[in-house]
């Protein structure tokens, strides 16, 4: 069962893959579903003896949870081919999924430890199980690791052999080889190993998004030091276990290894070195960080941006469409150069200069933005503050608009469910995902283009406890759980409105912001890890748009510019924080042309012939009242494609009247039944004309429609 092998990223990889499913939906070529629990990642080299008997240990341990097996096969053995056989050979099973990464000779950058990371790279879900083929790793170790990391509130849980109720008896005569190892990564790292008793494990589970996978450089097998060392703000736990014999096959342990292990130490301890030292001012650091979204917009950045990891790529072939580094910022020209409308360069820096928020954004053939070190540290508002403002224009420019709206999907229809900042848009659809057949598309923003299409933007969403109340099994952690309350008293709509009045003062309110967000993180999650085995949709054609208010129950049918006013009004009410306008006006003045026309262009375009609903509630039941709205617009284009079917098809017998209009009337049905909105006419020349006065609204029951 092979595959090309461009998904999740790899396409650039040169890697040949074979994805083996274990799932009905997959083998039926359905979308993957993210709504997986755990990842296990089990590099592999010569094992072919050994997958039979650990695939069948597996499925046994993990029964009872949605996960996804990932071998990556350094082999040149028949290993690649066993896998296949082994699951084809199989029932499928519902919530087991197998993926095989089999790289070639002259690919196996980094060797098994390389290997851990290209698995790392493609898995799926929040957490991640490493662990080798041999079996001397026993899988039903597991749900151990699992509720030790959930017990104690961890993002990294080790099996060791060597604390009290570990036993290191199965590796043979190598147990003072290994405690040497141990000892020369402690006093090579004593800070960042000093909780770990057996960094030379092999076996670990990890939470994906605390690691951050471009920055790992392994070489050899020894991949937890790497991660360990590397990797800032782990917390760590362990769990002890008795280290087994090998099932079949030979140890991949030799000098050969032996002399890469204490090379990779040497290289390891430069780095960290370096990274103390801190970069020359103003110094602009490789990127490490790269986005590709939708084949419009390409970002490179130092910094991690949260917001775009669904779109992240392991490489761009191109120079990039927005390029962000992270150093100090040179000093202030002079004034005579600042004065220089000619000139492409914004600089926006606060009273802190380096040391607290700033920025410097450069138009040329691509963007170039330098931000302040303290926002690598704070990536959120990286994201938030600097890069969306850029990507907001920077799209439009390019024919699409990113609006301020959530989206669902449902049969290849997108519905767009708009509000102001707060008003309870997340709760819904969120209720809406776990209650209803929807594929999610976008929380916050989604990207819209003028002929109706619609494309995914999945960031993370912002959640409270009320939110976490709305779906019915969060994979959240106890901590995140504890967290939650004080995070989203602190990031809720009194903070927000607090920090705008700071605006308005002088004071380096950017600055504040960037550091209560270091401190206390909004509280952002992906929906996976919301409403868990959600469907996710790239493209689909808008359908309907719903505006949701808070107020006395009502509803009722908007012409599309009363839509379109609306929607462009909360795109602007979701920004404005500091320094927005700064950048808004900037870019604006630079391009020479009036983008803010342009995008209620793409946007009206849009709109324009679907149904747009205003729903105002007091309970704020939206989640319940907007799926019979959804089905009555899905039964009207029904009856629309069904008439417009009927008048082609007269057409082609020659008795249509020749003007290629839609009839007013056909089969003894009248338009003004089944079209609910304005339709716009166009004229000979293509150009278009005053548009007719809207038709009645679809009849819904009068149990879900409030009276206006």
């Amino acid at each position: 069962m092979a595959s090309t092998p461009s998904e999740r990223g790899f396409s650039r990889d040169a890697v040949a893959r074979t994805r083996v499913t274990a799932t009905r939906s997959a083998q039926q070529g359905e979308p993957d579903r993210a709504g997986l629990a755990l990842s296990v990642v089990v590099p592999t080299r010569d094992e072919a003896g050994n997958v039979e008997a650990l695939l069948e240990r597996l499925e046994r341990v993990l029964r009872n949870v949605c996960s996804e097996v990932i071998f990556v096969d350094d082999s040149d053995d028949d290993t690649p081919k066993v896998v296949d056989a082994i699951v084809r050979a199989q029932p499928p099973r519902e919530g087991l999924e197998i993926v095989l990464l089999h790289r070639p000779r002259g690919e196996r950058e980094g060797g098994l430890g390389g290997a851990v990371v290209a698995g790392l790279r493609i898995a799926r879900a929040p957490w991640v199980c490493v662990m080798d083929a041999d079996l001397q790793h026993p899988p039903e170790l597991i749900p151990s690791l699992l509720h030790e990391a959930d017990r104690a509130g961890v993002t990294l849980v080790v099996a060791s052999r060597y604390r009290r109720d570990g036993d290191a008896t199965g590796q043979r005569g190598r147990t003072f080889l290994s405690r040497a190892s141990t000892a020369a990564a402690k006093l090579a790292f004593p800070r960042a190993l000093r909780a770990l008793t057996d960094p030379m494990s092999g076996y670990f589970v990890v939470r994906r998004e605390a690691i951050d996978v471009a920055s790992l450089r392994p070489h050899g097998f020894k991949i937890l030091v790497e991660i360990a060392v590397r990797t800032r703000g782990l917390t760590v736990a362990e769990v002890g276990y008795r280290f087994g014999h090998r099932f079949t096959g030979e140890s991949k342990a030799s000098l050969r290894e032996g002399a890469r292990y204490v090379r990779h130490l040497g290289r390891l301890r430069v780095d960290v070195v370096r990274r103390r030292s801190g970069a020359p001012p103003g110094a602009r650091r490789r990127a490490t960080h790269c986005y590709d979204i939708h084949g419009i917009v390409t970002v490179e950045s130092d910094g991690r941006l949260p917001e775009l990891e669904h779109f992240r790529v392991g490489r761009l072939e191109d120079p990039p469409t927005i390029r962000v580094h992270i150093g100090n910022l040179p000093p202030e020209p002079p004034p005579s150069r600042s004065r220089d409308r000619f000139r492409r360069r914004l600089r926006y820096v606060e009273r802190l200069g380096s040391r607290g928020f700033g920025a410097e954004i450069e138009l040329g053939e691509q963007i170039d933005v330098l931000a302040t070190r303290l926002l690598r540290h704070s990536p959120h508002v990286l994201y938030t503050n600097i890069v969306e403002p850029i990507l907001r224009w920077t799209f439009v420019e390019r024919g699409y608009a990113l609006v301020h709206g959530a989206c669902v999907v449902r049969d290849g229809d997108a519905f767009m469910v708009t509000a102001r900042t707060d008003t309870g848009k997340t709760t819904t659809m969120l209720k809406l995902l776990d209650d209803q057949p929807f594929e999610f598309m976008a929380d916050d923003l989604t990207l819209v283009c003028p002929d109706g299409r619609v494309l995914s933007y999945p960031k993370p969403l912002t959640i409270s406890r009320h939110t976490l109340h709305a779906v019915k099994t969060p994979l959240l952690t106890r901590r995140e759980r504890a967290t939650l309350g004080i995070q989203s008293r602190l990031h809720s709509r009194s903070g927000r409105r607090i920090a705008f009045l700071l605006a308005r003062t002088g004071l380096p309110v950017a600055t504040v912001n960037t550091l209560v967000q270091l401190l206390v993180p909004p509280p952002k999650y992906p929906v996976q890890r919301l409403v868990p085995g959600v469907a996710m949709a790239r493209e689909a054609r808008l359908a309907g748009l719903f505006v949701i208010q808070r107020g006395r129950d009502g509803f009722e049918w908007l012409e599309e510019a009363d839509a379109l006013e609306i929607l462009l009004g909360n795109c602007e009410d979701a920004y404005g924080f500091p320094p927005y306008h700064a950048i808004e006006d900037f870019l604006l003045q630079c391009t020479g042309t009036d983008l803010r026309a342009v995008e209620r262009q793409i946007i009206g375009g849009a709109l324009e012939g679907r149904p747009a609903a205003l729903l105002s509630s007091n309970a704020l039941d939206w989640a319940t009242r907007i799926p019979p709205f959804i089905d009555a617009i899905a039964d009207e284009q029904a009856t629309l494609r069904a008439v417009v079917d009927v008048d082609l098809s007269t057409a082609s017998t020659g008795s249509s009247d020749g003007n290629g209009e839609v009839p007013a009337a056909v089969g003894g049905v009248d338009r003004a039944e089944w079209w609910p909105t304005t339709v716009g006419q166009v004229s000979e020349n293509g150009s278009a004309t005053e548009s007719e006065p809207a038709a009645p609204s679809p009849k819904l029951p009068d149990s879900t429609i409030g009276r206006a």
